[in-house]
C-alpha cells in the first residue's frame, strides 16, 4: 500500500481528500496535518510516507517552504499539489521541487483519481524494475505523442478518452461504455483507439468466437 500524508489546514477539505483516497485502490491515508511545521514534525517521526497530498496556503509553513524544507532531508517522498494557488509563480515552483500532479480547487473524483493512478504507475515503475527502457520512460512522461496531431485526432477529445481509459478498472477496454460516456460514436472512437495504439499507448488484438466475426478488443499496456 502507498502511504499517503495529507496536509491541509482546511479540515472539511482535508476530510473530502481522505474520503476520495480511501475510495481508491492500492493507497491508505496515514495521517492528516494542518500545516507545514506539523507534517515536518510527523515526518520525522515516521519514515514510512511515500506520497504527500498538500496545500499551499496554510499558517505557520507554507505549502512550498515545507516542500523546500522537506527535499534536504526527505527526498524520497513524492509530492501532489491539491490547493487554490493558481500563481503561475507558485506552479512553476512547485514543479522545480519535483511535484508529480498539481490540481487546482475545486476538484473532481475522477481528477484525484487520475492523478494517484498515474502515481501508481511511477511508483510501480521505481519499484519493480533495476533498469528501464526507452517505452517505460515514453509511457511514464507519455512524450511518445507527436507534437502535430494527424486528421481527424483533435486534442480535446483525445485527452478525454486517455483520462476515460486511465480511470477503467480492468485491463481489457470496454469500448461501448466509453463510447457512451463520452458521446461519441463507436467509429470515432475506434480512430481514436488505432492512433493510441500507433503510440504504443495501447494494445489491440483479435478475439475469435466459435461464431461470427472476430472481436477486435484493446487492452491497457502495461509496463515490462
Amino acid at each position: 500500500m502507498i502511504q499517503v500524508l495529507i496536509v491541509e489546514d482546511d479540515p472539511m477539505v482535508a476530510q473530502i481528500n481522505k474520503e476520495y483516497i480511501k475510495n481508491i485502490e492500492h493507497f491508505t491515508v496515514q495521517a492528516v496535518a494542518e500545516n507545514g511545521e506539523e507534517a515536518l514534525a510527523y515526518l520525522k517521526q515516521h519514515k514510512t510516507i511515500d506520497l504527500l497530498i498538500l496545500d499551499v496556503f496554510m499558517p505557520k509553513m507554507n505549502g512550498i517552504d515545507f516542500l523546500q524544507e522537506i527535499r534536504q532531508e526527505f527526498n524520497q517522498v513524492d509530492v501532489i499539489f491539491v490547493t487554490a494557488a493558481k500563481d503561475k509563480q507558485i506552479i512553476q515552483r512547485a514543479l522545480q521541487l519535483g511535484a508529480v500532479d498539481y490540481l487546482i480547487k475545486p476538484f473532481t473524483f475522477d481528477r484525484i483519481k487520475i492523478a494517484l493512478q498515474k502515481y501508481l504507475q511511477r511508483y510501480k515503475l521505481f519499484q519493480t524494475n533495476a533498469v528501464l527502457n526507452q517505452d517505460n520512460l515514453d509511457e511514464l512522461f507519455e512524450n511518445n505523442q507527436p507534437l502535430e496531431l494527424p486528421k481527424g485526432i483533435h486534442p480535446i477529445t483525445l485527452q478525454k478518452i486517455q483520462d476515460a481509459i486511465r480511470l477503467s478498472s480492468t485491463g481489457i477496454l470496454d469500448a461501448q461504455a466509453i463510447a457512451k460516456s463520452l458521446g461519441i460514436s463507436m467509429v470515432t472512437l475506434r480512430l481514436y483507439l488505432d492512433y493510441l495504439v500507433d503510440c504504443k499507448k495501447l494494445c489491440k488484438g483479435t478475439v475469435y468466437g466459435k461464431v461470427g466475426r472476430p472481436k477486435i478488443k484493446y487492452h491497457k499496456k502495461t509496463m515490462q
